[in-house]
């Protein structure tokens, strides 16, 4: 086969514009393993965690009334900040050693599958299994690009992609990340703060101050951010240069023969 068909056939089955983007991955199991985690937590919390207790202990878990409390507020806090991307790593590893025991003791006796007849004790193997593998992709390669975590200085800088220069972000870019993280921050603390204290806002009135709080948060959290992005990436680039740099050599004034 000639040299230009076998790479025309290996960039068509290879998928290859998708090699331009590697540093993704691990952001789409972040946010969509962190959604799914809070989403689990939430609903736990806003139906009771009593209710939840009941069932562990039924499953034999010890000391079900504060295990239940304590798997409501981790799976919220640590799917919160997973979308967030902060402490992703660390959050990553708890989650999948909470999803370990949760297999164990709770997953184990539903076997593999998900029963989809009869009357099924919890859910099987199966969700936790893809889930702690999502949570290993984000301990393993890290959080990827819109996380926390590289505007804070907990992970290192994405790497560009090979071939293209990787310069500064603008103050435009700073802004939009800062913008998109802040939001999500906002919309995840006024709904916890909605559900779990205030409760449903049963007037126009309180729907409105709940809306102007929420928008309040939203918009401090992302020009904060934005700011911060932009001063952390900026400010290195304009300290003056130090002394540690060897001097260059002197020009020999003895003409070379």
């Amino acid at each position: 086969m000639p040299a230009y068909r076998s790479d025309s056939l290996r960039r068509a089955v290879g998928v290859a514009p998708a090699h331009r983007f590697p540093s993704v991955a691990p952001a789409v199991a972040r946010l969509a393993a962190g959604a799914v985690m809070t989403v689990h937590g939430l609903d736990k919390l806003v139906d009771g965690p009593a209710g939840f207790g009941a069932f562990l202990g039924g499953m034999g878990v010890p000391v079900p009334a504060v295990t239940a409390w304590a798997v409501a507020v981790g799976e919220t806090a640590g799917g919160v900040f997973l979308v967030l991307g902060l402490l992703s790593r660390l959050t990553a590893l708890l989650l999948t050693a909470h999803l370990c025991l949760a297999m164990a003791l709770v997953d184990a006796d539903t076997g593999f599958m998900t029963p989809q007849e009869g009357a099924a004790s919890g859910a099987g193997i199966e969700f936790p299994l893809m889930m702690a593998a999502a949570f290993l992709v984000v301990l393993l390669a890290g959080p990827g690009p819109l996380a926390l975590d590289g505007v804070l200085g907990v992970e290192a800088p994405v790497p560009g992609r090979p071939g293209r220069a990787s310069g500064r972000p603008s103050a435009m870019r700073a802004s939009v990340v800062g913008g998109a993280i802040g939001g999500v921050m906002g919309a995840v603390m006024s709904a916890l703060v909605n559900y779990l204290a205030v409760g449903v806002p049963s007037s126009a009135g309180a729907n409105a101050a709940n809306h102007a709080v929420s928008g309040l948060i939203s918009g401090f959290l992302a020009g904060f951010l934005g700011l911060l992005a932009h001063q952390r990436r900026h400010g290195s680039g304009t300290r003056p240069a130090t002394g540690d740099a060897a001097p260059a050599p002197a020009a020999s004034a003895v003409p070379e023969m």
